[in-house]
C-alpha cells in the first residue's frame, strides 16, 4: 500500500511532538512527508536574533521542504504549490494561519486538525488556559476534519484526560501534547489503512450545524486586564487558577506598593472548616456545568504552624480584610481572601524591574509585616 502523501502545518512545541511521530510514520512507510509549513521566525529583542519555531528546527534537521508564508489569503503561489503536491492529507497542529477554502479542498482525505480540548467545548484560541481557568477536573484532545469554520468540522477521535488539582499550564500542555500526538497517529494510521475521509464518516456531528454552539463554552484570546489579581475582590479559586494558567510566562500579577508583582508559584491553602464550601465559578454564563475542583479538594494544607502564627496577631472573632498578610515571615507568606479560612500562599514572585524572588525576600525587600494590607 502506498504511503499517504502528507503536508504538515504547525508551529509550537505541541506541534513538534506530532511532527516527530509523522517522521516515524515516514520511516515505516505510512506517510510521505512532502512539505512542512510553519510560521516565520520571530525576532527576539533581548537575544538580538530570530528564533525559529520548534517545528522549523525539526524540519530543517530532517531536510524536509520548509514553507513559511505570511498568509494564505490571496496567495496564489502557495495554493498552486499545494495543488502540485496533490497531498492525500494535510495535518494541522497549532499552525497559526487560516486555511482558505481552496486549500481545504486540495487533499484527497481532507485536513486533519488537532485541538487541545473536547470539542465542541472550549472552541477557539485559548483552550488550555481556559481548562485551568474554569477549574475543570477533565480536559482532553480532539482530532477533527477541518472546514471553513473555527473548530467546527466533523470529529474523528477524542481522548479525555484527568487533571491534577494543582495543574499549571506547562504541565497540562505536556499532557495534551503527548495525548494529542498519540491520538493523531491513530487517526492517520486509520486513514492509511482504510483510505477514509472523515467528512464522510466522522463519528460526531458537523459542529458548524449546531447553532451558535450555545451548549458549550468558547475561548478567546487572553487580554492583559485578565492577568491582574485583586486579593480584596477576586474569589480565591479564581486567583489560584489565574496563577497556574499563566505560569509559563509568570503572567498573573498584583499591585504591591505601586509595583507590578508577577506570581510564578503559589498554593491554595484551605482551613478544614471550609470543607463544604463550593467554588462559585463552576457554572458559566451560558449554563454550562463542568466537573470542577472544590475547596474541599484543597483541605489539609493549613498546617499547625500557620495556625499558631495567625493566632499570635488575630483572635477568632477578628474580621480579617481580604488581601491581608496573615503570615509574613520565614514560615511563609499567606494572604487572606474574600473567603474566610481560604488563603493564597505566595512562594515565588517577580517584582517589576527585579529578578525572581522567593517569599522571604519579598517580605524583607518590601518590608511586609504580619497584619499588613497588601491590596488596600
Amino acid at each position: 500500500m502506498l504511503p499517504l502523501k502528507t503536508v504538515f502545518m504547525g508551529t509550537p512545541k505541541i506541534a513538534s511532538r506530532s511532527l516527530l511521530d509523522m517522521l516515524m510514520f515516514q520511516e515505516n512507510g505510512i506517510v510521505d512527508l512532502q512539505a512542512v509549513y510553519t510560521k516565520s521566525p520571530v525576532w527576539d529583542s533581548k537575544k538580538k536574533e530570530y528564533i525559529e519555531s520548534p517545528v522549523e528546527k525539526i524540519a530543517r534537521e530532517n531536510r524536509i521542504d520548509l514553507r513559511t508564508p505570511k498568509t494564505f489569503k490571496n496567495n496564489r503561489e502557495e495554493t498552486d504549490f499545494l495543488k502540485t503536491l496533490a497531498p492525500d492529507v494535510i495535518i494541522v497542529v497549532a499552525f497559526g494561519l487560516i486555511l482558505t477554502p481552496d486549500i481545504l479542498n486540495i487533499p484527497v482525505y481532507g485536513v486533519l486538525n488537532l485541538h487541545p480540548s473536547l470539542l465542541p467545548d472550549l472552541r477557539g484560541p485559548s483552550p488550555i488556559h481556559y481548562t485551568i481557568l474554569k477549574m475543570m477536573k477533565f480536559g482532553g484532545v480532539t482530532i477533527m476534519a477541518m472546514n471553513e469554520g473555527i473548530d467546527t468540522g466533523p470529529l474523528a477521535a477524542q481522548q479525555r484526560i484527568a487533571l491534577d488539582k494543582n495543574e499549571n499550564f506547562s504541565g497540562l500542555y505536556e499532557k495534551l501534547s503527548l495525548a494529542g500526538s498519540l491520538l493523531l497517529s491513530g487517526v492517520v494510521e486509520t486513514v492509511y489503512k482504510h483510505r477514509i475521509n472523515f467528512f464522510e464518516c466522522g463519528y460526531g456531528q458537523d459542529l458548524a450545524k449546531k447553532e451558535g454552539n450555545r451548549a458549550h463554552d468558547l475561548t478567546a484570546l487572553i487580554k492583559q486586564e485578565e492577568l491582574r489579581i485583586d486579593f480584596s475582590k477576586d474569589e480565591p479559586a479564581v486567583i489560584y487558577a489565574k496563577i497556574r494558567a499563566f505560569s509559563e510566562a509568570g503572567g498573573a500579577f498584583f499591585i504591591l506598593k505601586n509595583k507590578n508583582v508577577k506570581i510564578l508559584e503559589a498554593k491554595l491553602i484551605v482551613d478544614d472548616a471550609c470543607e463544604k464550601t463550593e467554588i462559585e465559578s463552576g457554572k458559566t454564563k451560558n449554563g454550562v456545568q463542568h466537573e470542577t475542583f472544590e475547596y474541599s479538594d484543597y483541605c489539609g494544607g493549613f498546617s499547625d504552624i500557620y495556625k499558631k502564627e495567625i493566632e499570635k496577631v488575630f483572635s477568632k472573632s477578628d474580621i480579617i480584610a481580604a488581601g491581608t498578610a496573615v503570615v509574613a515571615n520565614k514560615t511563609g507568606l499567606l494572604i487572606s481572601t474574600v473567603k474566610k479560612g481560604v488563603y493564597i500562599r505566595l512562594i515565588k514572585l517577580k517584582p517589576e524591574g527585579r529578578n525572581v524572588m522567593d517569599y522571604n525576600d519579598i517580605v524583607n525587600g518590601f518590608r511586609i509585616k504580619q497584619g499588613d494590607l497588601i491590596c488596600p
